[in-house]
């Protein structure tokens, strides 16, 4: 499978993957030959990124981290979960548990062993966010906590908690907390409170869970103590807080936002590890650069010596370094067989990824 971004797809290429919308209902299944209309159909629907078949790669697998159709459900159950909640002056419990089993889900598919890699992309359309950043953001930090030995109960509250972070939006215009970089003073102010509402909003007769409390209260701490609300830094703050705080970061700078477009997975790396250290947990930071694809399996990418290639193996664990089926040579001829090329082998080591295209 190949992957692409939604606007260079061309009719007559087929989905090796279900497609979901944003209400978790399927648009496309696998196998799907694309129409004019059908592309025109998932750009509508805010869909950013395409796994199409491609005859050079057939043999590589679409294997995500979650199953797309688990995500989807959690996608559904948060969407419940802030239609019902609107207006409330404490959360109803039973929309936290339809949200907690969607979590639970999520879990079972880290077990027994991590077989897979997360979806590298943001979500593409603004009037989205709320519902498809939080499942993204869960998963991911779900798959560090995995790393760090967290178990399946530790793993659903973290996982809990990243997607019901943002709670406290229910009580904020969404015309300031889509506003962007051009907030007000006062708005901006109104924004930092998010942490506290949520907290609040989700501290009735049935609490939640004190450390999923604590990491929705906090998850905009940072490390060197310049967060809020109440600038607490290193372990001060919670280690859910702390992981929720990278994940959180990645997801949001590679979806579109308001007032700028979308950086690429390895920009957004590269961005994360420059603040290890003054932001983030610099261990956290460690683990999530070796868990984040730099150039996720599918993506074409040029290399300094001029050749095409298609990933095959993100490599995960060598940050840059992918393993590349080479489709066109140094002169951009056609290569008949395409071969692969493991950009962690010494024999590689001066080739250099200089472009991703197609994306």
């Amino acid at each position: 499978m190949r992957r692409i971004s939604t606007r260079s797809a061309r009719p007559g290429m087929v989905t090796s993957r279900s497609i979901y919308d944003s209400r978790g209902q399927e648009l496309f299944f696998a196998g799907s030959e694309l129409g004019k209309d059908d592309i025109a159909t998932l750009a509508a629907n805010g869909i950013g990124e395409l796994l199409i078949e491609d005859p050079r790669v057939a043999d590589v697998p679409a294997q995500p981290l979650v199953p797309p159709e688990v995500e989807a459900d959690a996608v559904r159950a948060l969407r419940q979960y802030l239609a019902q909640s609107k207006g409330a002056r404490a959360i109803d419990q039973t929309l936290v548990v339809l949200v907690e089993r969607a979590i639970a889900a999520m879990v079972r598919s880290l077990f027994p062993d991590v077989i897979g890699e997360i979806n590298a992309s943001g979500c593409p359309a603004i009037e989205d966010f709320d519902f498809i950043h939080p499942p993204k953001v869960a998963i991911l930090c779900m798959l560090m906590g995995r790393r760090l030995g967290l178990d399946k109960t530790n793993l659903t509250r973290l996982g809990l908690a990243s997607i019901l972070m943002n709670t406290g939006y229910l009580y904020i215009s969404p015309g300031v907390t889509g506003k962007g970089a051009d907030l007000t003073p006062a708005e901006d102010e109104l924004l930092k409170k998010h942490p506290q509402i949520g907290y609040s909003l989700l501290s009735g007769p049935k609490a939640i869970d004190t450390e999923v409390g604590n990491a929705i209260l906090q998850h905009h701490e940072r490390w060197d103590g310049s967060g809020y609300p109440y600038g607490h830094k290193g372990e001060e703050i919670p280690l859910y807080a702390r992981i929720i705080a990278i994940a959180d970061a990645y997801y949001d700078l590679v979806s579109k936002r308001q007032g700028r477009a979308p950086l690429m997975p390895h920009e957004t790396v590269e961005y994360i590890m420059a603040y290890s250290g003054e932001w983030f947990d610099p261990e956290l930071v460690a683990i999530f650069s070796r868990q984040v694809p730099l150039y996720p399996t599918g993506i074409t990418i040029k290399l300094n010596t001029g050749e095409l290639a298609i990933v095959t193996n993100a490599n995960v664990g060598h940050i840059g370094r992918p393993v590349a089926r080479i489709c066109r040579d140094q002169r951009g001829v056609v290569v008949r067989e395409p071969y692969d090329l493991d950009l962690t082998d010494l024999a590689n080591q001066d080739r250099l990824v200089v472009e991703v295209l197609d994306y």
